[in-house]
């Protein structure tokens, strides 16, 4: 969500936690342990919204192009796709024909094609083809994709960082095509991007559009222009004078457009259909009253919202719909290309949103601010956001969000936060959603927490549920965020909170996490846990909750006796065992957080589940306990890491993350300079892999370093002469210096002393491969 501070700035270290633990599987440490007899019932979760399409994975189609993923590390096009996998297209003929399950007179298709060296925006043809006919080319743009740096990002490549990788484009045909039509997407001749990568296509049969209400007032009448040739804010505004008080002003089909706000206070604003009826421009939105006097009996329907913001900027306010609007209600409305699609500032009550269709923006989806009281956001598709899709924030400085539902919605593929979030508040529901995707950086799918300075968490049912590869690696604080999760950073949370009858599946990290401060209250009923990158549940907190009929399968670590964990010393965390709980062993905890090793998910998880063997390329591999020898793997990756020095915040830490495209840079013009990583033991070595940001936007260059080997961080020994290196992204940016024979170090360092480009030593990953 935006404005507010973010996990980012909670760069808070484990140690500094009160009372860490963690539950590697079983439920250690518990209080009062007494054998309940629990009745137990089928875990369903929640199926989403109610969707008008059908969602249809590139991965799955005919096709001769590049499969990539499954991926799960930040920087990389698979981890930012549905299921974590898409299909790179490249060169002349490549193409993705998706054969259509339903009768559809549409399609939309998700797709990223790269970025320019400056950032600077462009389009590319894409030929598309149905049922071998020729159509008109898409125009693909990567005007609303690629974002750089820290929070709140930038559109400049040289921030390292590059993420948000995809958009959106769709079109209505004039035919309705059968189930069984092929559309194949395909790079012809002339379409000019180096590769395209396609994500998944909806097939939607849109209904005919809808007719204008009698005794409405068309904006046309008042002069707007359909086809968006010039400015119709002035006829738009007079339209909603002309309806008066109570009135309904109609939108006909066509392009409007409306480059800034619409004010709206007790009128209906409705159009031809979310297909049909289009308010575009620079940043379109509309903004009912500021509180504490909201606009009342708004309602907006049928129409789609389409702006043009490139960036976000937390100053600016340009959302699609915004202001404060109570007993109202926005329906049917599609919304792309903005900061956040809605942004309510409260206090305000009796808002309902339904059937919303919010794509690509910049921050948030939809945002109850502060003071919304009995409101809802139900029956909504909300994809590809750049923070929360769904939040809930009970900003203490203007009161408690309470009574409120957010029931019944499909929320994906979220590029920062949460999926749905819970900021404070009480005696508010998550109910009946389907998660998928979210969190790709520093959050999960479903969250409560006492933060961003809010009112106290109360009361909370978060029931009937689904959450399907929810959850990240969190890179600050280096250890991962659970699908479903709780934080107690600014006040002990009270609770309850009651959740019960939810789906958990195929988990990056931890499937539930408590973090931070003091958490109370949280009770866990008819849970079950369908595969977890790390572990089934993972405390860091003090505090109290209960399972009853809590199971879990496919527990990465569980399978693994000897695998690390934090530390348990000194947890005050309880869990209150109600019986019916199975699928936790062993039961201590040990060492320190370990990488995922994604096994192989149990019958009955999506069918997009990642096994062992397709992640190997993403995830180091247990070292061999037979007779050949150990697998290779990176010992660097999460070690203690240090350097000599480093430019503003291009820290040390950066190369041992995971991800290559956070990156070390020492300071300009500082030689020699030097990266050092604490391997924890001495270990026997095989080479030492230095990447880049594989983004073309990185040119060519040399540096020049030599790699020393240690035993004691003092007498240090030559493993690899210095010498100039080259890093060429269109090869990987990477190098590979093998190691002596027989070598067996704890600690590694590179010492650089020239870089061709950049006055300043640059490493994006450090990896040292033994075992």
């Amino acid at each position: 969500m935006s404005p507010y501070p973010t996990i980012r700035t909670l760069r808070r270290a484990v140690a500094a936690v009160g009372g860490t633990a963690l539950l590697a599987a079983g439920l250690t440490g518990l209080s009062a342990v007494t054998a309940h007899a629990a009745t137990s019932q089928a875990v369903t979760g929640g199926s989403g919204a109610s969707l008008p399409y059908v969602e249809v994975q590139a991965e799955s189609s005919a096709t001769n192009g590049t499969i990539i993923g499954p991926s799960y590390t930040q920087g990389q096009l698979a981890d930012e796709a549905s299921g974590r996998k898409a299909v790179t297209l490249q060169g002349s003929g490549a193409y993705v024909t998706f054969t259509t399950p339903v009768a559809t007179n549409s399609i939309d298709f998700r797709y990223s094609i790269p970025d320019t060296s400056s950032g600077s925006v462009y389009t590319a043809p894409l030929s598309l083809y149905v049922n071998g006919s020729k159509q008109t080319d898409f125009s693909l743009t990567n005007a609303y994709s690629w974002y750089y740096g820290s929070y709140p990002f930038t559109n400049t490549p040289g921030s390292g960082n590059p993420h948000h990788f995809y958009d959106e484009t769709h079109r209505l045909f004039t035919t309705t095509y059968p189930a069984g039509t092929t559309f194949k997407l395909q790079v012809d001749s002339g379409d000019t991007a180096s590769s395209y990568t396609i994500d998944l296509a909806d097939f939607e049969d849109v209904a005919a559009p809808l007719t204008q209400t009698s005794g409405s007032v068309s904006v046309t009448s008042k002069g707007a222009d359909p086809t968006g040739a010039t400015d119709s804010t002035s006829a738009f505004n007079a339209a909603i004078s002309a309806a008066g008080s109570g009135g309904t002003v109609w939108i006909p089909q066509g392009t409007y457009n409306v480059p800034g706000h619409i004010a709206v206070n007790n009128v209906t604003v409705e159009g031809a259909g979310m297909w049909y009826s289009t308010v575009a421009g620079a940043a379109p939105g509309f903004y009912g009253n500021s509180a504490p006097n909201p606009s009342t009996n708004v309602h907006l329907s049928n129409f789609a919202i389409s702006g043009n913001v490139q960036q976000r900027d937390d100053s600016a306010q340009v959302n699609g719909i915004g202001g404060a609007l109570s007993n109202s209600s926005v329906s049917n409305i599609w919304i792309a290309h903005m900061k956040v699609g809605a942004w309510m500032d409260g206090p305000m009550t009796g808002l309902t949103f339904s059937g919303m269709r919010i794509r690509d923006t910049t921050a948030d989806g939809i945002n109850l601010h502060g003071g919304v009281t009995s409101s809802t956001i139900t029956n909504s598709d909300i994809r590809n956001t750049g923070d929360d899709g769904i939040a809930l924030w009970a900003d203490s400085g203007i009161g408690a969000d309470s009574q409120d539902t957010i029931s019944n919605n499909t929320v994906q593929l979220q590029q920062l936060a949460n999926g749905i979030a819970g900021y404070g508040g009480n005696n508010n529901s998550i109910t009946g959603n389907r998660v998928v995707d979210t969190g790709i950086t520093q959050g999960g799918g479903i969250q409560v927490g006492q933060r961003f300075s809010s009112t106290p968490v109360g009361l909370y049912t978060i029931s009937n549920n689904t959450l399907i590869r929810d959850g990240s690696l969190d890179p600050n604080w280096q250890f991962g965020v659970g699908a479903l999760w709780f934080d107690g950073s600014q006040g002990t949370i009270a609770g309850p909170i009651n959740v019960s009858n939810t789906l958990i599946q195929q988990s990056p990290y931890e499937a539930i996490q408590w973090v931070e401060g003091t958490i109370n209250g949280v009770n866990l009923n008819d849970v079950s846990i369908q595969g977890t990158g790390t572990f089934a549940l993972q405390e860091q907190t003090g505090g109290t909750a209960s399972a009853t009929n809590l199971t879990a399968t496919g527990v990465a670590q569980a399978n693994e006796g000897n695998a690390p964990s934090y530390s348990c010393e000194g947890t005050a965390f309880a869990i209150t065992d109600n019986g019916g709980n199975s699928g936790f062993s062993p039961t201590q905890c040990n060492g320190d957080n370990p990488a995922p090793v994604y096994p192989p998910y149990p019958t009955g998880t999506p069918s997009t589940s990642p096994s062992a063997s397709s992640s190997a390329s993403t995830t180091p591999s247990p070292t061999s306990t037979g007779g050949t020898s150990p697998t290779a793997t990176n010992l660097a990756l999460k070690a203690p890491i240090t350097a000599s020095s480093n430019t503003q915040n291009y820290l040390a830490a950066n190369a041992a993350d995971g991800n290559t495209g956070t990156y070390w840079e020492s300071t300009n013009g500082s030689w020699p300079a030097t990266l050092t990583v604490d391997l924890g033991a001495t270990h026997s070595l095989s080479s030492v892999v230095v990447d880049l940001p594989p983004s073309s936007a990185w040119q060519t260059r040399t540096q020049t370093f030599s790699v020393l080997g240690s035993s004691n961080d003092s007498t240090w020994t030559t493993l690899a002469a210095s010498a100039a290196r080259t890093f060429n992204p269109s090869t990987g940016n990477t190098v590979t210096v093998n190691l002596p024979s027989g070598t067996s170090e704890r600690y590694v360092e590179l010492d650089f002393t020239a870089n061709s480009v950049q006055n300043g030593a640059q490493v994006s990953e450090f990896e040292v491969m033994g075992h």
